[in-house]
């Protein structure tokens, strides 16, 4: 499975997962995720799975300034529906690295490690995704401007050209080049831009 190299380069996130620990898998119960388990999930590499993935990081982070998050102690948050745009996707990044479900998800164990019934859409939270931890109520409200890191003009003419049945390998393949240096552009080269990804606290 060939990913692309700056992948690797991509921020990660460990979590302790009580869950886990409790039935000893793994037995420390400490979790490390990173971006290409995301995009495993999605099924592709693109903006939205790269914003979803750097908001849910620095929302963690917020909520966990002086410890390590806690996988499963979080509600996910979406400003709109579950159907509208791709709400949906960036819920299901939000959800991998969280452990935070819907419905269907894992009930628990005797009245512990829930975690269904954890994603919320519709939220009125003004911005596109938010965590709020279990405990005290504390919510990062995240936002996120990809248009701070826009795309190669070159970009746009290659896709227009295969959408249009180009037949030549060259548009394909630099089209497909060009999406993902976009990608790596947003969560590595300018990860850190300010801007790109703003964290509220409430």
């Amino acid at each position: 499975m060939p990913f692309p190299a700056f992948f690797a380069d991509a921020p990660a996130i460990t979590l302790k997962d009580p869950l886990a620990a409790f039935l000893g898998a793994p037995t420390d119960g400490m979790i490390t995720y990173r971006y290409e388990d995301a995009v495993r999930l999605a099924g592709h590499s693109c903006p939205t799975v790269a914003g979803a993935w750097l908001m849910t990081i620095r929302a963690l982070r917020a909520l966990w300034p002086d410890g390590m998050p806690e996988r499963g102690a979080v509600q996910v948050l979406m400003d709109d529906a579950q159907d509208e745009g791709v709400t949906g996707v960036m819920a299901g990044v939000a959800g991998l690295i969280t452990g935070a479900a819907g419905p269907g998800g894992f009930k628990g164990i005797a009245g512990r490690f829930g975690r269904n019934d954890l994603q919320r859409f519709s939220a009125n939270i003004g911005a596109e995704l938010a965590l709020r931890r279990l405990d005290d109520g504390q919510t990062a409200v995240a936002s996120y401007h990809p248009e701070l890191v826009p795309a190669d003009p070159e970009m746009r003419e290659r896709l227009q050209r295969v959408l249009a049945g180009s037949r030549d390998p060259e548009d394909h393949a630099r089209f497909a080049t060009l999406w993902q240096d976009r990608v790596k552009r947003i969560l590595v080269d300018y990860a850190d831009l300010p801007g790109l990804v703003r964290i509220e606290m409430r």
